[in-house]
């Protein structure tokens, strides 16, 4: 007997299933760009996160996906932390992010020009990211009936190279968050924002904004109360020191789900 179809047929499934739960999912968005796509491995994980819990359901760009598999971002140790919070609830992770991806790629307005002026050629690549996660969160829902409940954000390495977008950071995230919540509907949509740390001298690139962007993000929460902002400090890195490795993702989805939790305890206060 082939077992693997019905498998297939339940992870093809989950999402229209999600739609019809008796209490509606808590889905958390979790994009950026590429420490959030994920630079560690499956294979490395420690033992302890690789059974995938009962109660999450990880959707890549609109498509059901296996939570512990090939190269992995904070996702998994995210997905164990927040079912064993929350063990009664089905917990959705909608990930969408492209690495190397600056602000100006998930603007609702993409200004293809200053892509093209400042020669982003991660942004070129990729396209309207922004436009794309929209697309992906209505193929995986498309009567409209989900809402996320926050946005877990791993983004700025790309903006802290040029200071043009390092300057325009604040604007750009924003104007990313507000436009989710318009366009998702979903006006209470929480965000938790990650710190980037490359050093400013890297062995792939220079960040010479680091130091501002890191500042923006840190202070955003001030001007957002439905915010909250984490550090990456001391998390392991690849040999490039700008990607996190296998146990450094781990320790990022960690302190995605403890800030999470934070936040959604404000709720019942």
């Amino acid at each position: 007997m082939n077992r693997t179809l019905p498998l297939l047929t339940a992870l093809l499934l989950a999402p229209l299933a999600l739609l019809h739960a008796a209490e509606p999912p808590l889905v958390f968005i979790l994009s950026g760009q590429s420490n959030m796509a994920g630079y560690g491995k499956a294979a490395e994980l420690a033992a302890e996160w690789r059974t995938p819990p009962p109660n999450v359901t990880l959707i890549h760009w609109g498509r059901t996906q296996a939570l512990a598999k090939g190269s992995i971002g904070p996702e998994v140790t995210l997905a164990h932390a927040l079912a064993r919070a929350m063990p009664g609830r089905q917990i959705v992770l909608f990930k969408a992010a492209h690495g190397g991806t600056s602000q100006l790629a998930w603007q609702p307005e993409l200004d293809q020009a200053r892509i093209d002026r400042l020669k982003l050629s991660h942004d070129q690549r990729v396209g309207h990211a922004y436009a794309q996660l929209i697309a992906a969160w209505k193929k995986a829902f498309p009567d409209g009936g989900v809402k996320p409940t926050a946005l877990l954000w791993m983004q700025g390495e790309s903006d802290a190279r040029v200071p043009e977008l390092a300057k325009d950071y604040e604007q750009h995230l924003t104007n990313l968050i507000a436009s989710l919540r318009r366009d998702l509907d979903a006006p209470q949509m929480k965000a938790v924002i990650a710190e980037i740390n490359p050093a400013k001298v890297t062995p792939v690139s220079p960040f010479p904004c680091v130091d501002e962007v890191r500042a923006t993000q840190r202070a955003f929460p001030a001007k957002d109360s439905l915010t909250i902002c984490i550090s990456t400090d001391g998390l392991t890195k690849a040999k490039d020191q700008v990607h996190y490795d296998t146990a450094g993702q781990e320790g990022l989805g960690l302190r995605f789900a403890e800030a999470l939790q934070k936040l959604l305890a404000k709720d019942s206060q």
